[in-house]
């Protein structure tokens, strides 16, 4: 959720909303840019108390100036009268289960070690990568009974800290990491053993994958504009 802090999107509801116009856009073809340019208008444009066909004529607008087709335009539109009409929950898909989540991270640790540069320019995969390990860190967090609790502070220090690593922006936290075996297996290690004593999900198929760690995701997935204000709907 934090990642989306400078679009204005602070609360359980912002974010139940923004991953509902996400799977949405991603249902009707729209690229993972034009949802963060969708929400840069938001934060910057949108205004509370605005009627909504004032807001879709300024979002036309905004998307027109963006360069949007008139698909793209529509789909969007289309997207939010779904959520409208229907709730986020309607639109959102299901939530992936610890299989497919450890699959994810996987597919971005192939990526990162392959090729670091297409890595860091894939945001729709990075955005993925962070969300299915927070979701693979919540079931970790319920396993900590099973062992002594400074052993999974133990592990968890040790997660946190090879993290910090990847996360330097100079790049010698990834070289140190890449070029150290034994830092990464301390570091698959320690997610194993939290992963592994989490209870799987109902129908996941505890067991049958193993985890498969990875660096973290950027915690921010663009750089966008200015922070401003903004309602994702008009009041009623």
């Amino acid at each position: 959720m934090h990642r989306y802090r400078e679009y204005g999107l602070v609360s359980d509801k912002d974010e139940a909303l923004r991953r509902a116009f996400r799977d949405g856009f991603k249902r009707v073809g729209l690229p993972f840019p034009r949802l963060l340019e969708a929400l840069a208008w938001y934060r910057d444009r949108a205004r509370p108390g605005a009627a909504e066909a004032q807001l879709l004529e300024a979002f036309s607008e905004y998307a027109a100036d963006r360069g949007w087709s008139p698909d793209e335009r529509d789909g969007a539109i289309d997207t939010y009268r779904a959520i409208r009409d229907k709730g986020p929950a309607a639109v959102t898909e299901t939530v992936p289960g610890a299989a497919e989540d450890r699959a994810v991270v996987a597919r971005g640790d192939d990526l990162l070690r392959r090729d670091s540069a297409g890595y860091w320019n894939d945001i729709e995969l990075q955005d993925a990568v962070f969300e299915a390990r927070e979701r693979l860190g919540r079931l970790a967090e319920t396993s900590d009974g099973v062992r002594a609790p400074a052993e999974a502070d133990a592990d968890r220090k040790k997660i946190a800290e090879i993290e910090a690593l990847l996360r330097d922006t100079s790049g010698a936290g990834q070289r140190r990491y890449w070029n150290d075996a034994a830092l990464r297996d301390g570091y698959a290690e320690a997610l194993g053993r939290l992963a592994r004593e989490a209870p799987a999900p109902e129908g996941d198929g505890a067991g049958s994958v193993a985890p498969a760690p990875a660096p973290p995701a950027s915690p921010t997935p663009a750089s966008p504009p200015p922070p401003g204000n903004g309602t994702a709907f008009p009041d009623s």
